[in-house]
């Protein structure tokens, strides 16, 4: 964890770029940012360690040599209990904010109703993050700052992708808790290294699918297809 006042010093986003585009692959690492603003740690209710259960830490790491390889790679530096990526910019529960928010609110959102909405109210198992209501004003300058511009990048990345291929593949990069992974019930010895997820194929072509499951068995890792999460 590295602690900033701002955002000023540190970029919130960052593109690992390729010398030259040579495949239709973006590499969008949205979870695995470490760098925590001072105003969230002294604001938490949790110490440092116990805020970063959301984390996917070193997933950002993990995919850098992409670039090597000629596709660029998205990473937050910001984490995700400050904002999360993954998610629609109106899933927000009002019931953070002290005061009306002037953004759009979703009517009805299971994630946010379950603490885990684009400014997320709880981390790890169910550890609420603040332990008094943020200011109304927080959830714009949020989105504004930091949600809006790195969607910005991601939808520029696949635009050149796609005018530079003709298509655009885009892979959302993440690490699972060890809970998860066990609660699909798989023995020990059968537990998948990496779960491929295609939203039970309507967000990816099957070809693509199958040809990604087969690189990894190629390496000798075991792949699971979207369980525990689509």
């Amino acid at each position: 964890m590295r602690v900033v006042d701002d955002y000023g010093a540190v970029p919130p986003f960052e593109t690992i770029a390729p010398s030259g585009a040579r495949t239709p692959f973006v590499f969008n690492a949205p979870h695995s940012g470490s760098v925590y603003t001072r105003d969230l740690v002294d604001g938490s209710a949790l110490d440092r360690q116990a805020i970063r259960r959301s984390e996917d830490t070193f997933v950002d790491a993990l995919f850098a040599r992409v670039a090597e390889l000629g596709a660029p790679l998205l990473k937050a530096n910001f984490p995700r209990a400050y904002v999360d990526l993954n998610r629609a910019p109106n899933e927000l529960d009002p019931e953070m904010f002290a005061g009306a928010l002037d953004v759009p609110v979703a009517q009805e959102s299971p994630r946010v109703a379950g603490g885990l909405g684009v400014i997320a109210r709880i981390v790890g198992e169910r550890q609420e993050i603040y332990d008094r209501p943020l200011p109304a004003e927080e959830a714009r300058r949020r989105l504004e700052t930091l949600y809006h511009p790195y969607h910005a990048q991601l939808a520029a990345l696949v635009e050149e992708t796609v005018e530079t291929f003709g298509t655009c593949v885009l892979v959302d990069c993440h690490s699972m808790p060890s809970g998860a992974v066990k609660a699909t019930g798989a023995p020990a010895g059968a537990r998948a290294d990496v779960i491929i997820d295609d939203r039970f194929g309507t967000s990816c072509a099957g070809a693509v699918t199958e040809s990604l499951t087969q690189g990894f068995r190629r390496e000798g890792l075991a792949t699971g297809l979207n369980r525990p999460y689509a």
